[in-house]
């Protein structure tokens, strides 16, 4: 069973956040929590509380399992645009340059990991015998053969 996690309204660029989302999607949470605590860029500590509101919310749900053997997933993992707060700034000859202050909308799903079990089936196959393969016509070169004769005649003279 899937449990979610919104995060609403963070101040700063969905660009900057699909980056990491990037990272973690599709891994595991015990390595997602790992890469999120030691990321550089400021967006990792937002993300990294949001993955662990998810691994909460999954627990509130499955109260009879273990957040340990259920091999947790990062399932999907969206970064929408959030509001856009318009400033002005002063530009020369009394302009105005606008300025976008962007924020961002991040929605996590984590779920378990189903591990598909593949019977495998013995199948007895005829083993293929070589092709054999068709020589290709020999092209021939006259520029090795300029050089062979050139360096026969320096070798005679």
């Amino acid at each position: 069973m899937e449990a979610v996690a919104k995060l609403n309204n963070y101040p700063t660029s969905p660009r900057k956040m699909r980056l990491l989302a990037d990272l973690i999607r599709g891994m595991e949470v015990d390595k997602a929590l790992g890469i999120l605590q030691f990321n550089p860029k400021h967006p990792a500590v937002p993300l990294y509380k949001l993955l662990k509101s998810a691994i909460n919310n999954w627990e509130q749900k499955n109260t009879d399992a273990k957040v340990e053997d259920a091999n947790l997933v990062v399932k999907t993992i969206m970064v929408d645009g959030g509001r856009v707060i318009r400033r002005m700034r002063p530009a020369p000859q009394g302009r105005g340059y606008r300025i976008r202050k962007r924020s961002n909308h991040v929605t996590l799903v984590v779920d378990t990991e189903v591990v598909k079990a593949t019977k495998e089936k013995k199948v007895l196959t005829k083993k293929a015998e070589p092709v054999e393969e068709k020589a290709a016509p020999e092209v021939k070169k006259a520029r090795t053969k300029r050089t062979t004769a050139k360096t026969e005649n320096k070798t005679t003279a």
